[in-house]
C-alpha cells in the first residue's frame, strides 16, 4: 500500500497543494502550528473518507465553503483514485470518479498514531469503544453495517422510551437483540487476535507488566433479551436504554491493574502505542498489505525507546510519514513544513504568487498548484 500524491484545496489552514511521496519514510518537520497535524489528518482522510470532528465545516478553510482532498493509492500493482468533498454538514467520496460509500473505500489503507492516544487508556469507555467499533468496522463490512444498523435502533428505541411507549418495546427489543449479540460475538472473537497482538507490542515497547485485553459487557447474548426486561422501568425513567454493546468497555489491565487508574502517563503512551501497533497487524493480515503509517509528532516521545520503536516501525512498513519539530532521521524525504506549506528541505518556501501560478519544486517532489474541486460537495 504506497500514497502514491495528495492534494488538498481549502482545506484547514492548508495552502493548496499536490505532494508526491516517495516509498520508505517521509519525514516532515517544523515549528508548532505549521501545518503538520493538519497535513496528517488530510491524508489519512483522503486514504479512509474517515474523520472524527464533530463539525465537517470544521475542516473547511476560514472563508470558504467547500474543501476537498484527494488521495491517489497504488495497492496491488494498480492506482486508484480517492477524493473527498468536503460542505456543511456533508461529505461526498469518489473512487475513480464515482460516487460511493465510505465502506467502499479500502478499509486497510492507513493507521495514524498520535499523541491524543493516550486517551484510549485514560479517557472515558467511549473513547475505546470508538477505537474497537472503528477498527473492526474495518476488518468487516458486515460488522459496519450492523453497527450502524444498531446504533439507528438503539436511537429510535430511546425516542420511543422517551415518549412511554412502552407497548413498543417488543418491536424494538427484537432487532436490539438480533444485531447486539451480533456485535458482541464478532467482538470476542475478534478480541482473541487484537489480544495476542497488543501484548506482544507491550512487550516489545519494553514493558515489564503484560498487557491483557477484555470486554466488559452490560449483557450477554444469552441473556440480553431478560436483561431488557428487567431493566424496562429503570429505562423509561431515564428515557435511554441501558443495556447493550453501546454501553460496553474494552478493559486494558497492566500488571493485572485496570490501566485507566493505575498506569502512569508513560505506561499508557506505552499501552496506546501497542494497540496501533496492533491495529496496523490486523489490518494487514487481513488485507495482505501494510497499511500506510502516519505518525504525528515522533518527537514529543521523550522516552527513547518509544521513540525509537516508533521509528523502526515507519521503517518496517512499505511507507510512512512521520512529522516532528525535527527531522526524522533515515527518511528517504524531508520536508519543511511552514504556513501550510511543505518543501523539500533546502528549497525557498514559494510565496502566494507562486502557488498561484502552479510553481513546482525543482525536483518535482512538491508541487502547489488551485486544484479543481473534482469531488466537491457541489459536484
Amino acid at each position: 500500500m504506497r500514497l502514491d500524491s495528495l492534494s488538498t484545496l481549502n482545506y484547514r489552514n492548508l495552502a493548496p497543494f499536490t505532494l508526491a511521496f516517495p516509498a520508505g519514510v517521509t519525514g516532515v518537520f517544523g515549528e508548532n502550528g505549521a501545518g503538520k497535524t493538519n497535513l496528517l489528518e488530510a491524508a489519512y482522510l483522503a486514504l479512509t473518507g474517515l474523520t472524527d470532528v464533530t463539525r465537517l465545516e470544521q475542516l473547511v478553510q476560514q472563508g470558504e465553503t467547500e474543501a476537498y482532498v484527494r488521495a491517489d493509492l497504488e495497492s496491488g500493482g494498480s492506482l486508484s483514485v480517492q477524493e473527498v468533498g468536503l460542505g456543511r454538514g456533508r461529505r461526498q467520496l469518489k473512487l475513480d470518479g464515482v460516487r460511493v460509500r465510505t465502506g467502499d473505500l479500502p478499509r486497510g489503507s492507513a493507521v495514524w498514531i498520535r499523541p491524543e492516544d493516550s486517551e484510549m487508556v485514560f479517557g472515558s469507555p467511549s473513547g475505546r469503544r470508538v477505537f474497537l467499533d472503528s477498527l473492526l468496522s474495518r476488518l468487516s463490512a458486515r460488522y459496519a453495517e450492523q453497527l450502524s444498523r444498531y446504533d439507528r435502533t438503539v436511537s429510535q428505541r430511546n425516542a420511543a422510551l422517551r415518549g412511554g411507549e412502552e407497548w413498543a418495546m417488543h418491536v424494538w427489543d427484537e432487532s436490539l437483540v438480533r444485531l447486539g449479540s451480533e456485535i458482541m460475538l464478532f467482538r470476542r472473537r475478534a478480541l482473541v487476535r487484537l489480544n495476542e497482538l497488543a501484548a506482544e507490542a507491550n512487550a516489545a515497547l519494553g514493558s515489564r507488566k503484560p498487557l491483557t485485553l477484555t470486554l466488559t459487557e452490560s449483557t450477554t447474548p444469552e441473556s440480553y433479551a431478560q436483561d431488557l426486561a428487567a431493566r424496562r422501568a429503570e429505562e423509561l425513567a431515564r428515557g435511554s436504554t441501558v443495556t447493550g454493546p453501546h454501553r460496553d468497555d474494552l478493559l486494558l489491565t497492566l500488571g493485572g491493574f485496570p490501566a485507566s487508574e493505575y498506569a502512569s502517563r508513560g505506561e499508557g503512551r506505552t499501552v496506546a502505542l501497542a494497540l496501533r501497533r496492533a491495529e496496523l497487524e490486523l489490518l494487514a493480515e487481513r488485507f495482505g498489505e501494510r497499511p500506510v503509517l502516519l505518525i504525528d509528532d515522533f518527537s514529543a516521545e521523550l522516552d527513547p525507546v518509544r521513540r525509537s520503536f516508533l521509528l523502526e516501525l515507519a521503517a518496517s512498513v512499505p511507507q510512512a510519514i512521520v512529522t516532528g519539530t525535527e527531522r526524522a532521521p533515515g527518511a528517504a524525504l524531508t520536508l519543511r513544513a511552514q504556513s501550510g506549506r511543505f518543501m523539500p528541505e533546502g528549497s525557498a518556501v514559494q510565496d502566494r504568487s507562486a502557488v498561484q501560478d502552479g510553481a513546482a519544486a525543482e525536483d518535482g517532489t512538491a508541487v502547489e498548484t488551485e486544484l479543481p474541486p473534482v469531488a466537491g460537495v457541489g459536484a
